[in-house]
């Protein structure tokens, strides 16, 4: 296979577990507030959480096949979803506070930050074996 198809096949499964780690931290929000009665801070750090593991493990075994062993690779991980959730903050600042976006408009364009810097860092040095 030549690497500009396994490049888009990555791209492809990239985005597909995107979606779907996307759908699930908004399903257990949702569940979490509307089925449980969590308050919505709570319920959204607790899909944050259980996103970023079926996250992790989709790329891990799915986007990427056979990168390095889990540890490296996972505490690779961990650095770029903590820098993501530093440019995640930032970003909305940046664009809530300073320059009047409104927020939802704000977490949009946060969230294409965090998903370029994660999709850049995931090809390149997360899952490099």
């Amino acid at each position: 296979m030549s690497a500009s198809v396994s490049f888009m096949r990555k791209t492809m499964r990239f985005g597909v577990v995107g979606v779907l780690t996307a759908v699930l931290h908004y399903g257990l929000l949702y569940l979490g507030v509307a089925w449980l009665q969590l308050n919505a801070t709570l319920a959204s750090s607790l899909g944050f959480v259980v996103a970023v593991i079926f996250n992790y493990l989709m790329h891990y075994n799915w986007t990427f096949g056979e990168p390095a062993p889990h540890g490296r690779t996972l505490r690779r991980y961990l650095a770029m979803i903590g820098c993501g959730f530093v440019i995640n903050a930032a970003s909305m600042y940046l664009s809530e506070q300073v320059l009047g976006v409104h927020y939802l408009l704000a977490q949009a364009l946060a969230m294409i930050a965090v998903v370029l810097w994660n999709f850049v860092l995931s090809n390149t040095w997360v899952f490099r074996r």
